[in-house]
């Protein structure tokens, strides 16, 4: 039996896609709570915090808009590395140095990162 597409790219297609969807639910999130990101930010360093806030609010649309739609993948999947790494400090800023998410570590947002640039880089 023949499959009438390429699983692969398709596979491939699939993670890309999700990979954007999950910045939505965060950047909602992020956008019904300016006060209270704002506050973390500036916990964290990022000064001044409301515009961090609404920046990477933005850089996250864009990481979702490109890997979801697949205009500019490249750019798309830098973004969302940016915004993870950034997250990934903010994290280790704010609770220490650890690597399970659970704790809260930078493992979840490291591998989120590694796999944006995967799906936007890799053929």
């Amino acid at each position: 039996m023949t499959v009438p597409f390429d699983l692969a790219l398709d596979a491939r297609a699939a993670v890309r896609i999700v990979c954007g969807v999950f910045f939505l639910p965060h950047t909602i999130a992020k956008l019904r709570n300016i006060d209270r990101a704002s506050i973390l930010f500036d916990k964290v360093g990022f000064r001044p915090p409301r515009p961090f806030v609404l920046l990477t609010t933005g850089m996250e649309l864009v990481a979702a808009s490109g890997l979801i739609s697949g205009l500019y993948p490249r750019t798309a999947s830098i973004v969302a590395a940016i915004v993870l790494i950034g997250a990934a400090y903010a994290i280790g800023r704010n609770h220490g140095l650890m690597w399970r998410w659970q704790h809260p570590g930078i493992e979840y947002m490291l591998f989120w990162a590694v796999v944006c640039l995967c799906v936007g880089f890799l053929p």
